[in-house]
């Protein structure tokens, strides 16, 4: 089955055909890479200052929406443990989702499949006991985890850049 898609953004027009499994998995990469090297051309919006307040991703507003994808190729995420704090980055800044499951963010982090590997699943135990151990996740209840606040912190400053 094949799908199309046409993208047009500050007078670059992208045309695509081809196979349906490489629009789903390929396709949110190259989107996230395209947003990222030219910006969304969003206006900012306001905040309660009067200022913009701007989301590092996109240039939508501090409260927008943004992909694991996105989020894993700007924090340039390699190992798991790096895409599983950009996928419950994703989760809870621009979900709103917090606490999230363990099944929730291994979702998030097949989304990113540039970066996610199927051996990321069988070492998810491994990967949340390092990260606990570093005190970069808390487990407020059981199978539930948060970013801890000076990670979350870390890592919005560095989507902000």
């Amino acid at each position: 089955m094949t799908a199309k898609l046409r993208i047009k953004a500050k007078g670059i027009e992208i045309e695509w055909e081809g196979e349906v499994e490489f629009l789903k998995s390929e396709v949110p990469d190259l989107i996230a890479s395209i947003i990222e090297a030219i910006g969304s051309g969003a206006p900012e919006e306001p905040d309660e200052t009067g200022e913009g307040a701007t989301n590092a991703l996109n240039g939508a507003s501090a409260t927008g929406r943004f992909t694991t994808a996105s989020a894993a190729a700007k924090l340039q995420a390699r190992s798991a443990s790096d895409l599983f704090k950009a996928a419950l980055l994703k989760l809870q800044m621009s979900d709103g989702v917090e606490p999230a499951s363990l099944s929730q963010i291994h979702d998030e982090m097949k989304l990113a499949p540039r970066v996610y590997k199927p051996s990321m699943h069988k070492n998810l135990s491994q990967t949340i006991g390092s990260l606990m151990d570093q005190d970069e996740i808390n487990e407020p209840s059981t199978g539930s985890f948060v970013l801890s606040h000076p990670t979350y912190e870390q890592l919005a400053q560095r989507l902000k850049s």
